[in-house]
């Protein structure tokens, strides 16, 4: 009877020692997953995502580039998705809920997200979702499969942008005063308008949002280019231009966009641009097969969406360019050395790569490039979103500096950033999903 208790002691014994070796590695596992995938899921980026992630937002650029008497405010209040981190001052009450809310997610981000074999759960949620024939997959962000069986982020409706409008017409005004032309660009979504291809019951919310915003652009007299329209005039199928698993547009649109923005620049301001950086038999095509897994794609897995193909475009003369993102040094070579980071392609782990990010080494708050080729004097700064990401390492072909600043990281002050910066043109280019708030300095139509 002894020896029966001594075993049973012995065998609870060592499954105890288990569970408590189980728990520290589990521990180890998500903090080594942490540090390695740091930027994990951060590409899902739905309409919620106008204002930058909370890391993001700790001061960075305010001592270099300070707000100064530039205020602008809107006839109409815009609401934020996490108003206690955009609030340029914000109370003691907001930083305390900033910090429990920090404490939350850190929390959440460990017992989910890092949770060991958690894809295989995910993706069972997705492989049941498809087996019944569900429209809508849940997960980081809602996804929609679309009749065509390209994926879509489900936004919830259309929503009024007159201040944003407003905001653009204020920041345009402020140009002109400066002697800088100015040009806002809407960039078209994965959603054709009124194709019929969304479910019964979804809406179209992001392009309604859109027209919302150039309606009020046109009607008060701000130079815009619907590049909807244009994608509409190219002919072909227009989801073709656009990934299935993703929201990003691919690359061989983006150096579409960048001949159509330069063909609109010389008719507006009178530039001699060269619009060939648009035509893509100048540029060598490397495709990697099966090599991309977009932010859609992710949400529902390899359980119902497939990779896809993602090129690389770089072009066939000689080209001699500097790229500096933030305030990290500068580095210098030919076009493919120093646009794309390859690190990022992989076909192995489409969990925690996105192939996307090879354009410009991911989203920066600020990426400046310079064409040592170029010598023409011109200056531009896009204030934009990823979609940019495969637009202006083509629009600085024909720029002597190309600067990209993404508002959702950058919190400094923009109209600083161009008194010293001194650009010949500024455009702001956005696609619809991107449409946020004009309050707080990490907002994507702030732009004091």
């Amino acid at each position: 009877m002894q020896m029966k208790k001594f075993k049973s002691k012995y065998i609870i014994g060592i499954l105890f020692i288990c569970i408590i070796a189980f728990f520290f590695g589990s521990v180890c596992y998500r903090t080594y997953r942490a540090q390695r995938y740091f930027d994990y899921g951060e590409e899902n980026v739905n309409t919620s995502q106008t204002e930058a992630p909370a890391e993001a937002v700790a001061a960075k650029w305010e001592s270099d580039y300070p707000f100064g008497e530039y205020k602008f405010e809107p006839s109409v209040k815009t609401e934020t998705a996490d108003t206690e981190t955009v609030q340029e001052t914000a109370t003691e009450g907001s930083r305390y809920l900033s910090l429990v809310n920090k404490f939350k997610d850190s929390i959440d981000y460990y017992t989910t997200r890092l949770l060991p074999l958690r894809m295989k759960y995910v993706e069972a949620n997705a492989l049941f979702c498809k087996t019944v024939g569900m429209k809508t997959v849940s997960g980081t962000d809602s996804v929609v499969v679309m009749k065509n069986g390209y994926l879509t982020f489900d936004n919830s409706k259309p929503e009024d942008a007159t201040a944003q409008a407003e905001s653009v017409e204020w920041f345009e005004k402020i140009m002109k005063e400066k002697g800088i032309d100015f040009l806002y660009v809407q960039y078209p979504t994965k959603e054709h308008e009124g194709d019929g291809q969304l479910p019964d019951g979804v809406l179209d919310a992001a392009n309604g949002t859109a027209d919302s915003l150039i309606s009020g652009l046109k009607k008060r007299n701000v130079n815009y280019f619907d590049m909807r329209d244009a994608l509409g005039k190219k002919g072909g199928d227009w989801y073709a231009n656009f990934f299935k698993t993703d929201h990003h547009w691919k690359p061989e649109t983006g150096v579409w966009a960048a001949g159509q923005i330069t063909e609109r620049l010389n008719s507006d301001f009178g530039y001699s641009l060269d619009t060939s950086v648009g035509n893509l038999n100048n540029y060598n095509v490397s495709v990697y097969e099966k090599y991309f897994l977009g932010a859609q794609g992710r949400v529902v897995t390899l359980s119902y969406a497939d990779p896809e193909d993602i090129s690389l475009i770089y072009p066939k003369k000689a080209t001699k360019l500097t790229v500096q993102y933030n305030k990290d040094e500068p580095t210098e070579g030919n076009f493919e050395d120093v646009i794309f980071n390859k690190e990022y392609l992989n076909n192995t782990d489409y969990y925690n790569y996105s192939s996307y990010s090879a354009y410009l080494n991911g989203n920066k708050d600020l990426t400046k490039i310079t064409n040592g080729n170029c010598k023409n004097g011109k200056k531009l700064l896009i204030i934009g979103d990823s979609y940019n990401k495969c637009v202006a390492p083509y629009l600085a072909e024909t720029f002597e500096q190309t600067v990209l600043l993404d508002r959702r990281y950058f919190d400094g002050s923009v109209i600083d950033y161009i008194d010293k910066m001194k650009p010949d043109a500024v455009i702001i280019a956005y696609t619809a999903t991107l449409i946020g708030s004009t309050e707080g300095h990490n907002s994507t139509f702030n732009f004091e």
